[in-house]
């Protein structure tokens, strides 16, 4: 376990996730939503500040998908923030996708998707009374969620 030293860049961090940070190694919930590590966080971050300061001052780095896209948490929102990588380098924090959830919800979307990802391997694909089950499961966190989410299942 590490020991999370708050540093003054770290002090708007979202409390869950400092937490999570502090007690877990690099993780892949699924393709597409892997957590970095202490360590790897830091070493991102550092290249986020180094190379986007503008970007850096208002987001924090925390994963990134199997493609490449990356996740963020918003410092000063403490929401989750989304940029697809084929959108090129960060010019804008407003060219974010913001899902309008917390760090406490990302990981329960995470682990329902997750679910998902098992669910498929076993009977390749959903029925549409299932789907629309999932899809309310999804926005039952936050509204309009599922069709926010960048991954489309079906």
């Amino acid at each position: 376990m590490n020991e999370i030293k708050k540093s003054i860049s770290l002090w708007y961090l979202d409390d869950n996730y400092l937490s999570f940070l502090g007690k877990f190694r690099e993780i892949e919930i699924t393709p597409d939503i892997i957590i970095f590590g202490y360590e790897t966080a830091l070493k991102e971050n550092q290249h986020l500040h180094e190379n986007y300061s503008e970007i850096s001052e208002k987001a924090w780095v925390i994963g990134r998908t199997g493609q490449g896209d990356e996740w963020f948490l918003h410092k000063s929102k403490n929401n989750i923030l989304f940029y697809d990588h084929n959108q090129g380098e960060y010019f804008n924090i407003n060219r974010f996708l913001d899902m309008k959830i917390n760090f406490e919800k990302f990981l329960k979307i995470a682990f329902i998707y997750q679910k998902l990802e098992e669910e498929l391997d076993i009977h390749e694909e959903l029925n549409e009374v299932e789907q629309d089950q999932f899809k309310k499961l999804v926005n039952s966190i936050n509204e309009g969620l599922y069709e926010r989410c960048p991954f489309k299942y079906f």
